[in-house]
This record gives structure tokens, sequence and C-alpha cells, in this order.
């Protein structure tokens, strides 16, 4: 029986390990935040910096636009990657391996 259980609690160490991080960055205009995700982030210690995602990577971006002497913001871009580095002080995401991008995702639709 304890071998058992030793066994299955090493099996799901794996499954533990492999958690989804989550990290919310400032964007350059200020109005609403970029929402990244992956298995690993790793971010240098100064700001603005250079972040490492590897792993089911996930960026959220949104779409803002000035209207009437207003930020307005409408929808966000997701892309995913398998890793991607992002920019802080530029916003710039430089994606690898498998690609894909929704440009445009309104707010509160999936």
């Amino acid at each position: 029986m304890k071998l058992l259980v030793a066994v299955c609690a090493l099996a799901c160490l794996p499954l533990a390990a492999q958690e989804v991080k989550h990290l919310v960055v400032p964007t350059v205009n200020g109005i609403r935040p970029v929402n990244l995700s992956a298995l690993s982030i790793e971010r240098g210690a100064q700001y603005p910096s250079v972040i490492e995602l590897k792993g089911n990577v996930e960026v959220r971006t949104p779409i803002c636009f000035r209207a009437n002497g207003a930020m307005s913001c409408i929808g966000e871009s997701i892309l995913h990657a398998d890793e991607a580095v992002f920019h802080e002080d530029t916003g710039e995401v430089e994606a690898r391996g498998k690609v894909t991008v929704t440009p445009f995702r309104r707010d509160g639709k999936n």
C-alpha cells in the first residue's frame, strides 16, 4: 500500500510542476495592461526588462484608440506560441515555435 501511495505521489509531480504562471505588465500607453501567461516566465530585475516566456505561451494585448480626446479600449489581440520574448519598453513580442494570432477579439466575447 505504501508503495502504491509513493508511486501515485511521484506520478503527480510533473503535473504540479506544469502550472501556468501569469504576469500583468503595464503598457506603453498606460491604458490597460498586457496579460502574459506561460509555464515558465523569467524577467530581469530592472524595468523595463525583457521577459522570456516558455511553454504554452499566451499574450493578450489590449486594442485601444483615441476618440474625442479620450482613450477607449474595445478588445484585444491574442498570441499563442511555444516560446516568446516580450519587450516591456516597446511592447514588442518575438514568438517562436508554433504560433497563432487572433488579431482582434471584442471585449466580452470568446
